[in-house]
């Protein structure tokens, strides 16, 4: 059984203030800020704001000063395949819900603007520019309950929706399992593009030798096979070489990107996609 929106809202605040506390930059630190200077720390000024290596420099606290601090547009885009009902940890629908609540979450406890976009080959559902905490709830009730079975990502027609719909320049995460003919060239020209990759150890590297029938859950197709070790080895390989052309894509055009299993909590390693 999947967990609940309200119990993924709790571990990621829990998650997110943890990480916080450890001295863990902001997710999107001064992304939407305007530098001007470096100054003496005074009594008053926000302590988020001090620069430690110049504080560490001058043996006496520092602080940077902006001309204003102006809005991020970020856009989460939730990818909807069959094949994301999958998973022997947890599915990997509910790991990219986890996903979009530490994004979703860490944008709007900021003041930042969020849209939400879960598409296949067409617009399933999309919740427009917010920054409303509350929005949250509703949008991981949409992640968990929305039915990705017999449907299947169109790049092009999400490169199209994107350029059409979201005139501002924006953050754009997309969440997704990544197979088929990963293309997402056309966004990145005008905005900053990261990619989440979630699999499950089982799918890359699947032990079923023998007799098995199998449903395609992107077609809803059923059938049997007789499988060899020869066979689920060439099968590894293949994705092997299908990941790396889309590692390269993403290199190519400059997206940054990692891969979460589903056995993997998510927030360390959205730090470290940051960090990186």
């Amino acid at each position: 059984m999947m967990q609940t929106q309200k119990a993924i809202l709790v571990k990621t605040k829990r998650k997110i203030f943890a990480l916080h506390s450890g001295n863990h930059p902001s997710i999107f630190e001064s992304r939407g800020i305007d530098f001007r200077e470096i100054k003496e720390y005074t009594f008053g000024d926000e302590i988020r704001k001090i620069n430690w290596k110049v504080t560490a420099r001058e043996q006496s606290p520092y602080v940077n000063r902006f001309n204003e601090e102006r809005s991020l547009n970020v856009l989460v885009v939730f990818l909807m395949s069959g094949s994301i009902y999958f998973g022997t940890q947890k599915l990997k629908q509910e790991s990219m819900a986890e996903v979009l609540s530490a994004l979703s979450y860490a944008t709007l406890h900021q003041s930042d603007y969020l849209s939400t976009l879960f598409f296949s080959d067409k617009e399933e559902f999309f919740h427009a520019p917010t920054k409303q905490m509350g929005s949250l709830e509703r949008l991981l009730d949409v992640a968990l309950t929305l039915n990705p079975l017999s449907k299947i990502v169109n790049y092009t027609a999400l490169n199209h929706y994107i350029m059409n719909r979201i005139k501002r320049k924006s953050l754009i995460f997309v969440i997704g399992d990544f197979y088929g003919d990963v293309d997402l060239s056309a966004i990145v020209a005008r905005n900053e593009v990261y990619a989440i990759m979630v699999r499950d150890h089982f799918e890359e590297f699947p032990k079923l030798q023998g007799e098995h029938t199998l449903i395609d859950p992107s077609t809803m197709r059923q059938s049997s096979f007789s499988l060899s070790g020869s066979q689920l080895k060439a099968y590894a390989k293949r994705l092997e070489e299908q990941d790396a052309h889309t590692i390269a894509h993403f290199k190519k055009h400059k997206i940054k990107h990692i891969k979460l299993y589903t056995d993997e909590e998510p927030y360390e390693k959205l730090f470290e996609l940051f960090r990186g």
